[in-house]
């Protein structure tokens, strides 16, 4: 386990670290400067674009990160809200009923981001690539050899509705 985001997931997952230690770390994460690069320019990403997490109450999940760290809505999605760090975000969804809270996947942003070119240069990799459109956006995933999930998205991507209903915040 080299990557450094799967190192922070699989701590975060043991319970070796808080919620907010996760947040911050990953934050300085996406600051930091690549030091090895994708060989296909295609797969190239440069922006950690957010982290997703499975909530058993949305609105006191919500309430917590906008209280705790300031955090306002950049986007609403179905099903869930948009929290904005910088030109990142933590996606914010509500679980079933029987949902165990969770982080979902997190999101690379890449430049001239093209879905059927993402998915073809993943395959050629021999990595799955899942693609599937959500409130009219096409999305890509994949995962890592852990079988974490990667959602792959354009650098601008940001979530769906803006807090008015048009665009992101």
């Amino acid at each position: 386990m080299s990557n450094p985001i799967e190192r922070l997931v699989h701590s975060y997952e043991r319970g070796r670290m808080s919620r907010r230690d996760f947040v911050a770390t990953l934050t300085a994460l996406a600051a930091a400067p690549a030091t090895t690069l994708a060989q296909d320019d295609v797969l190239r990403a440069r922006t950690l674009n957010h982290v997703s997490l499975i909530v058993a109450n949305l609105e006191r999940s919500v309430a917590f990160y906008q209280s705790t760290f300031g955090l306002g809505v950049k986007s609403r999605q179905t099903g869930g809200v948009n929290l904005g760090v910088g030109d990142a975000f933590v996606g914010i969804y509500q679980g079933g009923p029987n949902a165990v809270p969770h982080i979902n996947h997190l999101c690379l942003g890449f430049e001239a981001f093209d879905p059927a070119r993402v998915a073809a240069a993943l395959e050629a990799r021999d990595l799955q690539a899942e693609s599937r459109t959500r409130d009219g956006v096409t999305q890509v995933y994949c995962a890592d050899p852990d079988g974490l999930r990667i959602q792959l998205q354009d650098v601008s991507f940001c979530g769906g509705l803006g807090p008015l209903g048009n665009e992101c915040a």
